[in-house]
């Protein structure tokens, strides 16, 4: 009973903290102070990784890689990312051996242009930049095919007109006037439309192939001529008699003596024959003629004429 009462004493004797705070004896007493600290605020500061369109560095997993747009498209590529020097590429290309450069240029530009773009445009993240820049290669595969598409069926249809018409209209063209590296083809209608009263008729029925040539005369068609006559009996041997030379050297009246003002018109029982043909093909040139085979060589340099003929002999005596 006793220890009762004393459990009862002790618990009137308690004191609660917020009591025991209040008493400033027991504060004093027990050296208690209590102070109030002020809360610290903290700011996180988050990189901003994307850098784009800041004229920063790009990330090495974007400079790394070959712009495959700015090689192609190089000037039009710049004027959109305003790399203005890219302008300079298709100027060199006016300039002798300019293409070089420009090509160089276009790699050069390929190597940065990875770089130039990230710096310039702000892009969303790196899967936006490389969708961008694959863009213009797209965009240059189109129009290239767009373009073939547009030249190939015209190429093709002047190609089937110039086959179809090579025994008409050819007569008339600039074609015939060109040095050819390989063999052509003499007209059918030559054949067909050359009298037998027209001059040169007896070209095309001989057996023999024929150098010929057609010049206005004055010193150097008469050296020229001399040239290749005597190159001519140098290799007769080998030539046997299978050839021909027939130089056609006209007298011109008046100053016009060089071959490119030569302007003589034919005079053909029909509308055309083998004189006309051989006005407007072999001015320009020596002709090496198969009539045999219709067929003929041209070549402008009169130092390659025989070396041709021998070579031709072999290939035409198969």
């Amino acid at each position: 009973m006793e220890d009762i009462n004393n459990f009862e004493n002790n618990q009137n004797d308690e004191t609660s903290v917020e009591e025991f705070l209040q008493d400033e004896n027991s504060v004093k007493l027990d050296k208690i102070e209590i102070t109030h600290k002020p809360q610290e605020r903290r700011v996180h500061i988050e990189k901003h990784e994307n850098n784009s369109g800041m004229g920063d560095i790009a990330p090495y997993s974007i400079s790394r890689h070959f712009n495959w747009g700015t090689f192609l498209f190089n000037w039009i590529w710049g004027l959109k990312y305003k790399k203005f020097t890219l302008l300079l590429i298709p100027l060199v290309c006016i300039l002798p051996y300019g293409f070089i450069a420009a090509i160089i240029g276009a790699f050069l530009a390929g190597t940065k242009g990875n770089q130039w773009a990230w710096e310039e445009v702000q892009y969303k993240n790196e899967a936006d930049f490389h969708h961008a820049q694959k863009a213009w290669v797209k965009a240059w595969f189109i129009l290239a095919g767009i373009a073939l598409a547009i030249a190939l069926p015209i190429y093709l249809s002047a190609n089937k007109t110039n086959t179809a018409s090579d025994e008409s209209s050819l007569l008339n063209k600039d074609y015939y006037s060109l040095i050819s590296t390989t063999e052509l083809k003499i007209p059918q209608e030559i054949y067909d439309k050359t009298d037998t009263n027209d001059h040169n008729v007896n070209l095309l029925l001989s057996n023999k192939y024929v150098i010929y040539w057609f010049r206005p005369k004055n010193d150097r068609t008469i050296a020229s001529k001399q040239f290749i006559e005597d190159e001519f009996e140098r290799n007769k041997e080998n030539l046997g008699d299978k050839y021909i030379l027939y130089p056609d050297i006209k007298e011109i009246k008046g100053s016009k003596d060089d071959v490119v003002d030569l302007d003589i018109e034919a005079s053909c029982i029909n509308e055309t024959c083998i004189d006309k043909w051989l006005y407007k093909t072999c001015k320009s040139g020596y002709c090496i003629l198969n009539f045999k085979n219709k067929v003929y060589y041209k070549t402008r340099d009169r130092a390659n004429v025989i070396p041709k003929a021998l070579s031709l002999l072999n290939k035409w005596d198969k």
